[in-house]
């Protein structure tokens, strides 16, 4: 091992074992980049992601001043530079690369529960922001924000599709597209309710969990009997019904009634009739869990407050904290930590300066010495299979 390597330098030689430059390359004018390719910029929003301050000119000098990150940003970086880069670089190969990142290394991380198969969890989170700064950010009269949304692998924890708009556009407008992939489940909040939108999950041989307004008028076809006296995880089932809904008669669908410990009652919508009516209340109920990565997100890493004033820029932070999140998330995994990953993510960014010879024999030291070992060896090779 590199007794000098840091954990910046772990970080960054992770990323140098993916084949990021070869998305860029395929622009024809990034050969005339000779300050800021597109790798070393992924690269710098990555260190970005690890410093402490939250401004462009903060990383700018941070580099300036350590060695340590000089080193790993390939060299000092023009303010100018940087800033132009964030401005221009195109959006949808950062898209790229996050994916290749994410069929490099998505394989390493632990799944969380077996119960569910091939479940992806849908839902948009809303980035506020001043419209006086930001006059691209659209959302109301006097309020901007930048909107995410999100497609969540429900088994991994990590988004494998994501969506940035303006915060003024809906969740179920056309233009957040979303790729439906066949076996999957597409579990959303009745705000994703569009019949359009439901029936090119079908058609791509995919399945839906949604829930409905109540407003919704449909004919019931069949009544199946549940427990109602019976409580299980929270949940109280009070009906299990097929049903034809007036605006889309032409198929047969099924309806899903349970109760809240609050009262509250929830219908939800699904085309799958091979699960149990308790599994499809459970599955509506799984959806929380991107609440919760939202405010993982948002509380660990650097999306609240763009690095720069353009949408560009915007974009580009959030998807370098998605790789920064992913690359973290293998690290715990490949080095065994058993502490909780806020943990482990917190020291992390705390210890990153510092030389794995100089750190304690301890968790974190043990952690990262199995991570150097088992990921970071030169003559492991890249694997492109993609996480399920």
């Amino acid at each position: 091992m590199e007794e000098s390597i840091t954990i910046i330098g772990m970080i960054i030689k992770s990323l140098r074992k993916v084949p990021i430059q070869e998305i860029f390359d395929k622009d024809r004018y990034e050969t005339r980049r000779k300050q800021l390719k597109g790798s070393r910029l992924v690269k710098l929003m990555v260190l970005y992601q690890l410093i402490k301050s939250p401004f462009m000119r903060g990383l700018v000098r941070s580099i300036e001043d350590s060695p340590t990150l000089e080193t790993a940003a390939e060299g000092k970086i023009a303010l100018n530079t940087l800033s132009n880069g964030l401005a221009k670089r195109s959006v949808e190969q950062m898209m790229e690369v996050w994916q290749l990142v994410i069929s490099g290394y998505g394989g390493q991380i632990e799944r969380i529960g077996k119960k569910f198969a091939r479940i992806a969890l849908i839902d948009s989170s809303l980035i506020k922001l001043s419209l006086a700064a930001y006059d691209w950010a659209e959302y109301r009269k006097k309020k901007g924000a930048a909107k995410m949304h999100m497609v969540l692998n429900w088994g991994l924890r990590i988004p494998n599709q994501l969506i940035i708009t303006v915060g003024k556009v809906h969740d179920a407008n056309k233009i957040v597209k979303v790729v439906w992939q066949q076996g999957w489940t597409y579990v959303q909040d009745r705000g994703y309710l569009c019949f359009t939108r439901l029936k090119s999950i079908l058609a791509a041989g995919a399945h839906f969990v949604v829930r409905v307004k109540q407003n919704s008028d449909y004919q019931v076809i069949e009544r199946r009997q549940v427990d109602t006296h019976r409580q299980e995880n929270g949940i109280r089932l009070r009906s299990d019904w097929s049903i034809r809904l007036t605006r889309w008669s032409d198929i047969v669908l099924r309806l899903v009634s349970y109760q809240l410990p609050d009262g509250t009652m929830i219908r939800v919508l699904t085309d799958r009739f091979d699960l149990s009516a308790a599994n499809v209340a459970q599955l509506y109920k799984e959806r929380w869990k991107i609440e919760n990565w939202w405010k993982w997100l948002k509380s660990v890493f650097k999306v609240k407050e763009p690095i720069g004033r353009n949408e560009n820029a915007c974009q580009i932070q959030i998807i370098t904290a998605l790789i920064t999140d992913l690359l973290l998330k293998v690290f715990k995994k490949v080095g065994g930590y058993s502490g909780s990953l806020y943990d482990f993510v917190v020291r992390i960014q705390e210890m990153s300066f510092v030389s794995l010879s100089d750190l304690a024999d301890g968790l974190l030291r043990r952690t990262l010495d199995q991570v150097y070992l088992i990921l970071l060896l030169d003559d492991l090779s890249f694997n492109t299979s993609p996480a399920d």
